[in-house]
């Protein structure tokens, strides 16, 4: 069966700590692995499945890795099956169906950031499948975020941290089309709005850092879960996956504003949020 709903990002903006988080809850069962990547990549052949480069094609395999190495002391049989599936299985919408049990009483779902940036036409035909999804999309400062991510970006191996980076392979990356796409909330709010605009939950990563416990309370009302006090795990105020050199240098700002200022603008004419007014006000200079 499909998924009862979908988080669609923003990336770094607080995806991780929702999923790490929401699979604490009685009533929701998520996939063992973040971000499956299905319905914004096309399918891999069996090859690229064994020995494909694409991190979640390597995070497939990985998944795979420990849980046979965990079998079964600490996987059972269904763990062991669900991660041969996953990590092998030929993709199409029958084995992205059949990642999500069918349990009583229990919502399943997926959270995946790169999914807010499939087009209209893609989320129309997501709809046709899948009608009473329910999507949830989080949202943050536009210049914190793409700096966020850039700095996640250059701390692979490969690159050695942001501090080893020059200015111009650091302004290369913040102009690129694809780190772009992932702060472009307004044309991401069209696209999937228009097919679940009856069904769509929109929460800040303000609120998560202000009031976590509050953040989750509003999610799990959205999806219809019982969200009473003995359902916020213990540790909800704990950053997961928290990036480093988060403070955006004083002369890339600038820079940053002239891509997403606009984009706060109408985020702002949108929702009429303290959190999009305060980041309206803060301008380039982060005043």
């Amino acid at each position: 069966m499909y998924p009862d709903f979908i988080c669609i990002g923003a990336q770094k903006a607080g995806t991780t700590w929702l999923h790490h988080n929401l699979r604490q809850h009685p009533q929701i069962w998520l996939p063992p692995v973040k971000e499956l990547h299905y319905l914004d990549h096309k399918p891999p052949s069996l090859y690229k499945r064994l020995f494909g480069k694409p991190a979640h094609l390597r995070e497939a395999r990985l998944h795979l890795k420990k849980t046979l190495i965990s079998f079964p002391a600490c996987a059972s049989l269904d763990d062991l099956r669900w991660a041969l599936r996953y990590s092998l299985g030929r993709r199409n919408d029958r084995w992205y169906a059949s990642l999500f049990p069918k349990l009583d009483g229990r919502l399943t779902g997926e959270v995946c950031p790169g999914y807010a940036r499939m087009t209209e036409a893609q989320v129309c035909e997501l709809h046709t499948k899948m009608p009473d999804a329910r999507i949830i999309y989080l949202l943050r400062n536009p210049v914190d975020r793409a700096w966020s991510t850039t700095v996640m970006h250059f701390n692979k191996p490969k690159y050695g941290g942001i501090e080893k980076a020059d200015d111009e392979q650091i302004l290369a990356h913040v102009a690129d089309q694809r780190t772009q796409r992932h702060s472009d909330y307004l044309s991401n709010l069209a696209a999937w709005e228009h097919s679940y605009g009856d069904n769509f939950y929109v929460g800040f990563f303000d609120e998560l850092q202000l009031d976590p416990v509050s953040f989750l309370r509003g999610v799990l009302d959205f999806l219809g879960v019982n969200s009473g006090a003995g359902m916020i795990p213990e540790g909800v105020d704990r950053k997961v996956n928290k990036g480093t050199v988060e403070t955006v240098p004083a002369r890339f700002r600038p820079l940053l504003w002239d891509l997403y200022g606009e984009q706060i603008a109408g985020l702002h004419e949108k929702y009429r949020k303290a959190y999009t007014e305060k980041w309206l006000k803060a301008g380039p200079d982060g005043a």
